[in-house]
């Protein structure tokens, strides 16, 4: 039985992957790219983005349905490479600039607030008692024997 922590923990989790979704901006940034209109450096971040949406539609499933040893490790390898992502994007941003398709905008104010919500839930996964609401095998109570 899951405790009220881990159900909030797991909900959160669904969340912050459903709203990952938003990273299918990176289609727009390699059309972007391939017309010319930002640099080619651009285009490593985009494919990580594009990783994120693709990885983010089954582990929210796998959050729900299968929770496990599988889905706990993908969590941990799903924001380890969002994390990649972010630190990829400032470096970008720092030596080539913005996209243009972030025109008008902070560069780096997303990719902070990315970093820090994936941070957050990367290290929400190996805290012992949310942990366990992924490992946790529930016991089904057998009657005694007559």
């Amino acid at each position: 039985m899951t405790t009220g922590a881990q159900r909030n923990f797991l909900i959160g989790t669904g969340i912050w992957l459903a709203l990952q979704l938003s990273r299918l901006i990176a289609w727009v940034l390699f059309q972007d790219i391939n017309a010319g209109g930002s640099s080619e450096a651009w285009r490593y971040p985009a494919y990580l983005d594009l990783f994120a949406v693709v990885g983010a539609v089954p582990l929210i499933w796998a959050v729900w349905a299968r929770r496990g040893f599988l889905t706990w490790v993908a969590l941990v390898v799903y924001w380890t490479i969002s994390i990649v992502d972010q630190i990829g994007n400032f470096v970008t941003t720092t030596f080539v600039g913005s996209p243009s398709i972030a025109e008008g905008m902070n560069p780096f104010m997303i990719p902070v607030i990315q970093t820090v919500f994936d941070l957050v839930f990367l290290v929400l996964l190996f805290v012992p008692h949310l942990r366990d609401g992924f490992f946790r095998i529930e016991q089904v109570e057998t009657p005694p024997a007559h």
